[in-house]
Parts: structure tokens; C-alpha cells; sequence
């Protein structure tokens, strides 16, 4: 009986490593999770700003076609 206890100890032990490498990983893919969000945000962000540059690069074509229509 003394061997059952000694196995049932040796599969707590590796139990309570697994878990805590379980615990671990979860928390690198929750770090993870947060990076890719910011990261999308960072994209959103970016999309915007070249949305908006785009409206203005119109609108500079637009002003150089009516000043290229005064000059010779």
C-alpha cells in the first residue's frame, strides 16, 4: 500500500506542473490577445488617417485642375 501513495504523490506532483504550465500558457495567449488588439487598433487607425489624406488629395487635384485652367 505504501506504493500507492508513493505513485499517487508523483501524480499530484505532475498534476499541479501541468496545471501550472496550463495557467502559464493562458496567460501568454491573453498577453497575446491584448497585442493583437492594440495592433488592430493601431490598423483602424491608420486606414482612418489614409482615408482622410485621400479626401485631401482630391481635393488638391481638384484646386490644381481650377488653377491650371487660369494659366497658359
Amino acid at each position: 500500500m505504501i506504493w500507492k501513495k508513493s505513485f499517487k504523490g508523483k501524480i499530484e506532483c505532475a498534476n499541479r506542473v501541468f496545471n501550472a504550465t496550463i495557467e502559464k500558457l493562458k496567460r501568454i495567449q491573453a498577453d497575446m490577445t491584448v497585442q493583437i488588439e492594440k495592433n488592430q487598433t493601431k490598423i483602424q487607425n491608420i486606414k482612418d488617417d489614409n482615408e482622410e489624406l485621400e479626401g485631401m488629395k482630391k481635393k488638391v487635384t481638384r484646386q490644381i485642375e481650377e488653377i491650371g485652367k487660369f494659366s497658359i
